[in-house]
């Protein structure tokens, strides 16, 4: 009888481990690549680590359902952002002339889009794309605000930025990367949408920044790095001053 006793107490204390483990969320480390590794040649652990911090960001509501882009224009379009985003130091990045196409992926409430617009004028072109269909109504009833470019509100699958080929001379993607499934395809397909010379500019969250995503969706910029270079670009990692950031240009030459 006492062993039955002592069987049933310890079943219910491993149900009760059982339950607490699956409460918690799962850290995954995340793991740097050195400068002379190649994309194919990294080490099993390594693309173990990250695709779990892949499948962690799936879970983590990847598609995120932004239903009232007005509320979240309140924080993302606030002019204090500046301050700590420089978005002069981004648009620089792009090297961007008057007159000439811009996309930015993940264009969102439009923070970015107004910059992009003062630097190519009102015979540029900024398409202003998003997988989000909530952001693209909303972009589309400010894009007189966005001026003076024609401002061009483009709705994606997340799999694709649908750009025509050689189609633009420049692209940002601003705190978006690390959304991107397979990425490596997805930066093939902006290679292909650039024109020669163009400038693939990629900004996103440090992996030690006190805020920003959960640590196990970031990307170490040289990992991000290795990315581009494996579709083509000549990449550089650029000195900026932002603090929560890095900047990250693919040239296409």
């Amino acid at each position: 009888m006492k062993n039955c006793v002592k069987f049933l107490l310890l079943v219910i204390v491993i149900a009760m481990g059982c339950v607490a483990g699956c409460g918690q969320g799962n850290e995954v480390a995340l793991v740097e690549v050195s400068s002379d590794q190649s994309i194919n040649q990294r080490p099993q652990q390594e693309k173990g680590a990250h695709q779990e911090a892949r499948a962690s960001h799936e879970d983590h509501n990847h598609h995120h359902a932004f239903v009232d882009p007005a509320e979240r224009a309140k924080k993302w379009n606030d002019p204090d952002r500046d301050t700590w985003q420089h978005p002069d130091q981004i648009v620089a990045a792009l090297a961007l002339k008057p007159g000439t196409a811009v996309a930015d992926i993940g264009a969102g409430t439009g923070y970015m889009v107004a910059f992009l617009s003062q630097a190519v004028g009102p015979n540029g072109t900024v398409i202003a794309i998003d997988a989000e269909a909530a952001m693209i109504e909303y972009l589309t009833k400010r894009s007189l605000d966005l001026g003076p470019a024609r401002i061009v509100p483009k709705k994606v699958g997340t799999d694709d930025p649908q750009l025509n080929p050689q189609s633009v001379d420049g692209v940002l993607t601003l705190d978006t990367w690390h959304h991107v499934r397979k990425r490596e395809a997805y930066a093939k397909k902006v290679y292909e949408g650039l024109k020669q010379g163009g400038r693939f500019v990629v900004v996103d969250h440090e992996v030690n920044a006190e805020t920003g995503p959960p640590k196990a969706m970031r990307l170490a910029p040289e990992y991000v790095a290795k990315e581009l270079a494996s579709v083509g670009f000549r990449v550089e990692v650029v000195p900026e001053s932002m603090p929560r950031h890095y900047m990250i240009v693919g040239h296409k030459e």
